[in-house]
């Protein structure tokens, strides 16, 4: 006899789902969360909102970003109401807005702390007096942001004083937009590849940056070492590989959530006070300039602090002048209080919006490829252009390995093919189950792919990744649910007689797979092969000596 692999199809129905509540914490709010605006909304107490909207200095900032989350008609409505004196009768309101403003609209405001709870339907409407002081200093302020960029003559200022006390000539030149780009990559990039256990790296993260991965659980000591626990190498784990294929700023969100995160495990009220200045801190980057440097001396002790925290993750440029210190907000860190890519096509659409104006954060990104589409040997480019053809052949305009080693993720590895600034490969049905048994899931393979598609592409209406091969990557999804293999041991019936006895015996032990009476032929569930073949054995002497 010989075993064999077979497939069968799940039996029995499965029982409907139970209506029970599920109650969700705070902290798997944030999780969620894609941004610090909706961390503010999902995370925070209304007593924390309240103590933002006092904050002397910044709390104007806090509340203008608050109310620019709002629908448009409530926003005129807080406005009126600022300038009404913080209080109006309900039934006036309800003349102001008509039918596009309600309890729905009242709730939200509530929960956002910029009304007071009302006592019932005719109750007048209230703001609460933090956040109308604080939109009242907003409506009298003449300052676009919290912090003043320094000038060319301000920062030449710096570099004599640091001439002077260093005794040698101090420059520093100013950074600019491509300049804060390239940094950011080029920072966000080692953790990547610090991630996928890239060897040899020009950038080392930070060992901070090593410390957060052990934390969130995207990289484990490797299970497989032998030696000293302690010395382990570390490896990326599912979680780890979901991250790998997230959106760059999904990305950022994930690690600055767990700084939040790390100082509210504190549970003191010094922790409480910092996380207080980091998530103002974070607020007011989304009103810096992007390319304008800052005097770090504008900032509080923990607010210095911070800065050095967020620039380990590439968020901010900080640079070290004399015994004083500068930085530049990126791109990125302005947008982290939008939250990802939603945020940038609303502010696009919108206008007006925080964060340095419209475009996705790698905006420079289709002009640096167009650049060295242009040249045959292209600068050390770290930016991925994908065109996915309808035969399954990928093709990926990078000079970056780490982009080569995430696409090998759901590529077949064994058909690249690469030229100086373009790499080849396939996407087979043994490439996406790898990638699946990875923990990776057919939706963040096809987002990965949209995200990087080519910006030729990007004006087409229709999809940019062929509808062939998105049905073919879901169908490969869905053999996983709906096929379930076994490993099962053959067993061909000779005797009258026999295939009867040996189908009752298998289904009392709970050891039939499959059989076919007219074939005389079962299948066992191999675990049970031996036990089976004995009972056969058994049986044939017992029929034999009749």
């Amino acid at each position: 006899m010989a075993s064999a692999a077979a497939a069968s199809s799940p039996g029995g129905e499965r029982s409907p789902p139970s209506k029970k509540r599920k109650t969700v914490s705070k902290q798997d709010l944030a999780s969620k969360a894609s941004g610090v605006m909706a961390y503010l909304q999902t995370s925070l107490s209304k007593e924390s909102l309240l103590q933002l909207y006092l904050d002397p200095g910044r709390g104007r900032y806090i509340c203008r970003a608050v109310l620019q989350e709002l629908p448009a008609t409530s926003q005129q409505v807080v406005v009126r109401l600022v300038c009404c004196g913080g209080t109006f009768a309900r039934n006036l309101v309800n003349i102001w807005c008509g039918k596009y403003w309600g309890p729905k609209q009242i709730a939200e405001m509530v929960k956002w702390a910029i009304l007071k709870e009302p006592a019932d339907e005719n109750s007048p409407i209230q703001l609460t007096d933090e956040f109308f002081q604080g939109y009242k200093a907003a409506l009298h302020s003449m300052d676009a942001s919290p912090w003043n960029p320094l000038t060319r003559a301000q920062v030449e200022v710096m570099e004599q004083e640091a001439s002077a006390v260093e005794g040698r000539p101090v420059k520093f030149p100013a950074m600019t937009p491509e300049d804060l780009e390239r940094y950011t990559q080029s920072q966000w990039d080692a953790v990547l590849h610090y991630l996928v256990g890239t060897p040899n790296l020009d950038v080392q993260p930070n060992p901070a940056i090593s410390h957060f991965l052990l934390e969130t659980k995207l990289m484990q000591p490797d299970p497989e070492y032998r030696g000293d626990p302690e010395e382990a190498p570390l490896v990326i784990t599912r979680k780890g590989y979901d991250f790998m294929l997230q959106d760059s700023t999904q990305q950022v969100w994930h690690f600055v959530l767990q700084y939040l995160q790390s100082i509210e495990r504190q549970g003191n009220e010094k922790a409480a006070i910092f996380k207080r200045e980091a998530l103002l801190v974070l607020l007011c980057l989304s009103y810096a300039k992007f390319g304008e440097c800052y005097a770090s001396a504008v900032l509080s002790k923990d607010g210095r602090r911070i800065v050095r925290d967020l620039a380990l993750f590439g968020l901010l440029y900080v640079k070290k002048v004399g015994k004083k210190s500068i930085f530049y907000p990126t791109r990125i860190a302005m947008q982290l209080v939008g939250g990802g890519t939603e945020a940038s096509s609303s502010s696009s659409k919108g206008g007006g919006k925080r964060g340095g104006g419209g475009g996705g954060m790698w905006s420079w990104s289709s002009k640096a490829l167009d650049s060295a589409l242009a040249h045959p040997y292209p600068s050390d480019s770290s930016h991925l252009a994908i065109i996915v053809q309808t035969n399954f052949q990928l093709c990926a305009y990078t000079t970056s390995e780490l982009h080569v080693s995430m696409l090998g993720l759901f590529c077949e590895v064994q058909t690249i093919r690469r030229l100086p600034n373009v790499v080849f490969m396939s996407i087979t049905r043994d490439s996406i189950k790898g990638a699946f048994a990875l923990g990776i899931q057919a939706h963040q393979i096809l987002r990965f792919l949209e995200k990087h598609v080519h910006p030729k592409l990007r004006a087409n209406t229709t999809s940019p990744i062929p509808s062939n091969v998105v049905d073919q990557v879901y169908l490969w999804d869905r053999e996983r649910h709906r096929v379930e293999w076994n490993e099962v041991f053959m067993h061909q019936c000779v005797l009258d007689g026999e295939f009867q006895a040996v189908q009752k015996y298998t289904l009392e032990q709970q050891a039939h797979a499959w059989s076919n009476a007219g074939r005389n032929q079962l299948f066992i569930k191999y675990p049970y092969a031996e036990q089976v073949q004995s009972f056969v054995r058994k049986w044939r002497a017992k029929t034999a000596a009749g």
